[in-house]
């Protein structure tokens, strides 16, 4: 019995005819029947039931599709797997990502995937958040990271990491020594924010629209330190995440709350397609485990900086 013969007679199965079935799997009539005539004198019995109108199972043949199509779907499993076996020894994963990831320890997720997988190379791309899910809409990324998260049926959300927006002034600034300002109290002030492309720009400027304003924008930059540094020359002031403005650490920045609070939460998009590549899986997959591990060690009040994954984590994910 070969493998072959097995598909050959699911197919007559299927469409009860010869003819058809042999032009389903691309081979002569003749060779079709002479494939199951040795199958069925290998087995001892018929399979088919043969008249000059239509051809039917027999209960042996029956019977016997039942196990045939049970073992062509192990086998079709077995290629998956093997597939994404290769795809994890030898594959490509283009990451996008914003500006801010080194504020989150995220590039530890990137270092610690490279460190088990060396053998998928990462393409990483850094745009803002609505340049990022345009990419991956079209396919042109795999992944990213971003501050988006509104409901659209066209990607799915991985939240990686809550935050919240704060105000950030030069330590001349009038609001300087203030603990927290109210969202009203920036309806005057001139404000350096992000590209309006940005999840973070549409956060911000939502919530001005709740509290009944519109922002006056004077300046729109890409770069956290380029719009500290004309918040340094007092041209305006501006919001950041919280963990991003901490990370500056500049003696002439003042750091101050806002309320109510203004949420952010980063996550990781990806397309809503059931056809995930298996590089992609695996990746979800190594950074759930990796939260865990951060999360544990946050409990521990140990460095994230060794929070890495190693090769036994790496084992047991696999094996689930």
């Amino acid at each position: 019995m070969e493998m072959h013969q097995l598909e050959y007679v699911l197919a007559v199965a299927k469409y009860h005819n010869f003819t058809r079935a042999a032009e389903e799997i691309k081979i002569s009539q003749s060779s079709l029947s002479q494939q199951i005539s040795k199958l069925e004198n290998e087995l001892g019995t018929n399979l088919f039931v043969r008249t000059t109108r239509s051809v039917h199972l027999t209960p042996a043949g029956a019977e016997f599709i039942r196990h045939a199509q049970r073992i062509m779907s192990e086998v079709k499993e077995a290629r998956r797997s093997i597939q994404d076996y290769v795809s994890m020894v030898k594959g490509e994963l283009a990451f996008g990502t914003i500006a801010i990831i080194g504020s989150y320890n995220l590039p530890n997720l990137i270092k610690s995937f490279q460190d088990n997988y060396p053998g998928i190379k990462m393409r990483i791309v850094e745009e803002q958040c609505e340049e990022l899910l345009s990419m991956l809409h079209d396919a042109k990324i795999d992944v990213a990271l971003t501050q988006v998260n509104r409901p659209d049926p066209n990607f799915k959300f991985y939240h990686l990491v809550s935050d919240k927006m704060v105000l950030v002034t030069s330590n001349r600034h009038h609001l300087a020594n203030r603990v927290s300002v109210d969202i009203n109290e920036l309806r005057n002030e001139k404000l350096i924010l992000t590209p309006p492309t940005s999840g973070h720009y549409h956060d911000f400027c939502s919530a001005c629209d709740a509290a009944g304003f519109k922002p006056n924008v004077v300046m729109n930059c890409a770069i956290v330190k380029t719009m500290l540094s004309f918040v340094r020359e007092e041209i305006g002031i501006t919001v950041l995440s919280s963990r991003v403005a901490a990370a500056e650490k500049d003696p002439g920045m003042r750091i101050i709350e806002i309320t109510p609070a203004i949420q952010r939460r980063l996550s990781l998009a990806t397309r809503s397609a059931s056809d995930t590549p298996p590089t992609l899986k695996m990746f979800l997959k190594f950074t759930s485990q990796w939260m865990k591990t951060q999360k544990s060690f946050d409990r521990a009040k140990l460095p994230l900086a060794k929070a890495s994954l190693t090769s036994r984590d790496i084992r047991l994910i696999y094996s689930r």
